[in-house]
């Protein structure tokens, strides 16, 4: 109650589990006999604390919020409770936090809450997964959306997001899911859980460090991500002005490398897997638009390069492109991702360059390999 009432009386929205959903996350954490939790979206602290209530005197629980305040009435919450020796609240946004705790060989988690923005589902998926064991199990709040979630094309991020998640889940050998309806005081929704099976996770081979493949495949995401925050500072008429270069604009250009990479994690994981429409569909984003679309393909890549991995790098596939049909390594197709953008991106440097804006042309991002190197050891 007190938690609930330090919410309102900070205006939060009434987003945070329902009790009786607290009460099931604390009794599945008691019943895998959880020590390690990490929890996606902390809000006011409510799920944090019924998750911290399962754990030994001993055992940890991570939680990641955007948002300083939140994270601040979150402490204040936690320590009511009297589970703060066994929280720690990281403030922040979490792809940054969780990027940060897998550069740290921070050890496996046994169960993991992402209760964060729809958007990115996929994106948190992907980041829980790399920091599971075999046998953690993953819960993911808020993925039924009144039923729209079976509907496709809706336009709305939020339900594409668990749409892109649910796909990238049915893709992946190493899961096992059940997606589970609600209806309640949170009115009509759900919950998928999952838990990561043994086979795939012990046998398929994982990138060491210093991979070149693996450098490649991240340092690709970052640097469009650099670009397209570069681009956050233009106005409509600079980011839609036509170029003699490339595709012709920054913003076709950086559609054209995001989705190609939607089109080849399609490609590598080939048939029954069909290759989605292009989303060179002539609909104009804004840079952050396109940054929540990057944030997906790149969680769909990086999964669909995890099973390349597993069926070996070497492995042919059939792949055709403009009616002809070609057939490349699952290595090479992973490798012209990567060197695809590279391309692309020194495009869109140019063109920066040539609008000729001040505090942009004359600050472009440094986005080579060990650029992307040295900012992740910051």
């Amino acid at each position: 109650m007190a938690t609930a009432a330090s919410a309102a009386a900070a205006g939060l929205p009434t987003i945070a589990v329902a009790p009786a959903q607290g009460r099931l996350l604390e009794v599945l954490a008691r019943a895998v006999g959880a020590r390690r939790i990490l929890e996606i979206g902390t809000l006011a602290g409510f799920s944090a604390i019924w998750l911290a209530r399962a754990l030994p005197a001993d055992g940890t629980l991570v939680t990641l919020e955007l948002e300083p305040a939140r994270a601040e009435l979150a402490r204040e919450n936690i320590t009511r409770a009297r589970v703060a020796p066994r929280v720690e609240v990281i403030s922040g946004p979490a792809t940054a936090s969780l990027e940060a705790l897998r550069a740290a060989s921070t050890p496996p988690f046994d169960l993991v809450f992402i209760d964060a923005n729809r958007e990115q589902c996929a994106v948190y998926l992907e980041h829980a997964l790399a920091l599971s064991r075999p046998g953690t199990v993953i819960v993911v709040d808020n993925a039924i959306h009144r039923g729209r979630v079976i509907e496709e094309g809706t336009g709305d991020a939020s339900v594409e997001g668990v749409r892109a998640m649910m796909a990238a889940i049915a893709r992946d050998p190493r899961l096992a899911a059940a997606g589970v309806q609600t209806v309640g005081a949170k009115g009509y929704d759900g919950f998928v859980m999952l838990v990561v099976g043994e086979s795939a996770a012990t046998t398929a081979p994982h990138p060491q460090p210093g991979d070149p493949l693996d450098s490649m495949l991240a340092h690709d995401v970052w640097a469009t991500r650099e670009v397209l925050r570069a681009c956050a500072a233009l106005d409509d008429g600079a980011w839609h002005r036509t170029f003699e270069i490339g595709p012709g604009s920054l913003h076709d250009t950086l559609t054209h490398i995001v989705g190609a990479m939607f089109r080849w994690a399609d490609r590598i994981d080939g048939p029954p897997r069909r290759v989605r429409p292009s989303i060179e569909d002539g609909t104009r984003r804004t840079p952050a638009e396109l940054r929540a679309l990057l944030d997906l393909a790149a969680a769909d890549l990086a999964a669909s390069a995890a099973r390349a991995r597993h069926r070996g790098l070497a492995t042919e596939l059939e792949v055709t492109l403009g009616g002809t049909a070609y057939r490349f390594t699952l290595g090479g197709m992973l490798a012209h991702v990567a060197t695809h953008g590279a391309h692309h991106r020194a495009q869109c440097l140019n063109m920066l360059r040539r609008l000729g804006i001040p505090g942009v042309s004359d600050r472009l991002p440094e986005i080579d390999l060990l650029e992307w190197e040295l900012s992740s050891q910051r």
